[in-house]
């Protein structure tokens, strides 16, 4: 014992100098911060993992009043080198840095001083410790017990002796803000006491729901505890018993409520009548008023289920008097599983949806600055946003789109400005209804020029394009040159990067043969396809990106409807309708498609029509549709997952696909 207590002795005392870890030339400016002073930064990622990076940010990840918070640090470039200051609270006790760069919203590569971390506790106006800042350091350094926030270290994880020697230090020092950390030291004291841990806990629960002032989030702890830990039910549920007493409006009874508003197997009108009395009961302006809520899910998915549910009833007023308190995060899966799914599956009758689809539009510009998507830090401030951003996009798509079907053209234009530039012309259903847009408020004028830059970005239409041509053939008074003229609009260097792009996926994969029946009823034999390329698309008639994609696919249909050499198959799988291969022939005849449909056969007894699927799976690597495949010479040589959401670019996707292969020896 007294060995271990000269080594704690020791270790802390290194500490308070306050500590930092930032032994990088990378990083400068750190050193010791000062609570509710500002830091400056010089970041050179020369030498580093992002030197040559583009886009590079900092995220700060600290322990503010024994609290994680995370925020971003703006950057500007000097000389090659990355600057930035930053504010910190006056009970910050703990920062770390890190330096990412992101593609498509997800961090992509990273510097975290190669996993010693960018860290250091701070000191208060007179270079005293703050409390919190010993317990920071131990638990940040011990993602495994998930009492700091995650993604930081890459596999950094300090010994469990070390976590309680930083654990038993903030007793030591903060004995007084024990209630503040009390779930953490539980955590410590079963990792450390390992078999005595049933013994040694109850004396400590017990003394600490003796202490004064403890909150609802330590009688949970205990009742936690009790239950779960300790196998205790007597005990905890008589934790529970007192938590109910104190906090009758608190977390536990408001998750007890939120869960029995969810009964199994309730009859619509109950259900709704169910989750609305929790509305009722536990509002929502009442859980916003608790700056410590971790909760927001519940109201989340109430209002989504509900809304759901009044959206199948037709209870429109009802799903719209829901509007004002609902949070942009929310409002957005909402529109997209109600809105966006009345409208693409023609629900409901355009005139009818659009005032609804408007409140939402109108609330969701309104609240798009919200935060609402860094519900358990999920995302820094600059990361809430952007993905806002994006998802706002998205259903200004749909709903500008619907104003130009009921003929709303002037709102549309409205709308219109009020998408982000990297989105703008990104949608080629949308650049669709922009051309009719524009037609109709006197701007036929900017129709060629839009056209033009439709085919240049790939996010083009089958409509557009043939409206294209009739420009093309009214300017030059035939349609021999059309093509050229098309291929001359596009970007040179983002058709060779799509190119090498194709190249580098390209597979030899195993191509197991079958034999499938068509939509007529006639045998396909797979084993014959020696000779050609053939295209395999597997769909299902359930699959709402597979029928998006059907546009594109008929124009590269239609490009080697007359080459011996290239063949197209629709492969039906997946259906979970005993009635498919009638809603294939129908939806095939409804749409106007032509394709040459193949159904997938049943994987034994009573299966599921998946047979030749799954038989690719080692090759897919993936069980999602829409899947694309290439066939040559019986390998299988390109496969592609998804849609992208432009009929143009999947036409020329494939399109490359089948020249290179063509070109090959």
């Amino acid at each position: 014992m007294k060995k271990w207590m000269s080594v704690l002795t020791l270790s802390l005392g290194i500490v308070y100098q306050a500590f930092s870890q930032t032994d990088s030339s990378r990083l400068t400016g750190l050193g010791t911060p000062v609570a509710g002073d500002t830091i400056r930064l010089t970041y050179d990622p020369k030498g580093g993992p992002l030197q040559g990076k583009d886009n590079i940010r900092a995220i700060i990840y600290m322990f503010n009043d024994y609290r994680w918070e995370l925020d971003d640090i703006e950057l500007r470039d000097s000389k090659g080198k990355l600057e930035g200051k930053y504010g910190l609270p006056a009970n910050c006790a703990f920062v770390a840095i890190k330096f990412i760069t992101e593609e498509n919203g997800y961090a992509v590569a990273g510097d975290n001083n190669n996993d010693l971390g960018f860290v250091a506790t701070t000191v208060d106006k007179n270079g005293s410790k703050l409390p919190g800042s010993v317990l920071a350091w131990g638990t940040f350094r011990k993602p495994s017990i998930n009492k700091a926030p995650q993604g930081y270290f890459d596999q950094k994880n300090i010994s469990d002796e070390a976590l309680e020697m930083w654990v038993r230090k903030e007793m030591k020092d903060f004995p007084q803000n024990m209630p503040k950390y009390f779930d953490t030291y539980i955590t410590m004291l079963k990792i450390s006491k390992g078999d005595e841990f049933a013994e040694v806990a109850p004396r400590n629960l017990d003394r600490f729901i003796s202490l004064p002032g403890v909150n609802e989030a330590g009688y949970i702890t205990v009742w936690d505890t009790y239950r779960f830990q300790l196998k205790n039910e007597k005990k905890a549920d008589s934790i529970r018993n007192v938590i109910i007493q104190k906090f009758p409006k608190g977390r536990t009874m408001r998750m007890a409520k939120y869960q029995a508003s969810f009964a199994k197997d309730a009859e619509t009108p109950a259900q709704i009548a169910a989750l609305e009395k929790f509305l009722q009961e536990f509002p929502v302006a009442a859980y916003r008023q608790d700056s410590t809520a971790t909760q927001g899910f519940i109201y989340h998915n109430t209002y989504r289920t509900l809304e759901t549910l009044y959206f199948d009833q037709g209870m429109y007023d009802k799903a719209l008097a829901l509007v004002p308190e609902m949070t942009f995060a929310t409002l957005n899966d909402v529109y997209h599983a109600n809105i966006h799914k009345a409208f693409s599956l023609k629900q409901m009758p355009p005139e009818q949806l659009y005032p609804i689809s408007k409140a939402f539009i109108d609330a969701m510009i309104q609240r798009r600055n919200d935060l609402s998507y860094r519900e358990g830090m999920q995302y820094t401030p600059r990361q809430a946003n952007e993905n806002a951003v994006k998802q706002l996009d998205t259903k200004l798509a749909v709903h500008i789109r619907l104003l130009n079907k009921i003929g709303k053209y002037d709102e549309a234009l409205q709308y219109l400005v009020k998408l982000s530039d990297a989105f703008k012309y990104s949608n080629a259903n949308l650049n669709e209804a922009r051309i009719s847009i524009l037609e109709n408020t006197g701007n036929k004028q900017l129709v060629l020029p839009m056209l033009e830059l439709a085919i240049k970005l790939n996010t083009a239409t089958p409509a557009m394009i043939e409206q294209l041509k009739k420009q093309y053939v009214l300017i030059n008074g035939k349609e021999d040159g059309f093509e050229q003229y098309m291929e001359s609009l596009k970007s040179a260097e983002d058709v060779a990067r799509t190119k090498e792009e194709i190249r580098s996926n390209l597979i030899n994969g195993i191509f197991p043969t079958f034999k499938l029946k068509d939509i007529n009823g006639k045998t396909v034999d797979a084993a014959a396809w020696k000779d050609k390329i053939v295209v395999l698309d597997f769909w299902a008639t359930w699959c709402g990106p597979c029928k998006m994609a059907f546009p594109g696919m008929q124009m590269a249909v239609d490009k080697y409807a007359n080459d011996p050499g290239v063949a197209f198959y629709f492969i039906s799988t997946m259906e979970n309708n005993q009635h498919y291969k009638q809603e294939v022939k129908d939806y095939m005849k409804s749409s106007g498609f032509r394709f040459n449909v193949l159904f997938d056969e049943v994987a034994g007894k009573n299966g599921t029509n998946n047979k030749v699927f799954r038989s690719m799976l080692p090759v897919f690597h993936s069980s999602a549709i829409p899947r694309k495949a290439v066939i040559k010479n019986g390998v299988i040589r390109y496969t592609a997952e998804g849609y992208q959401g432009s009929p143009s670019k999947l036409a020329d996707e494939l399109t490359y696909v089948i020249d290179i292969l063509k070109a090959e020896n």
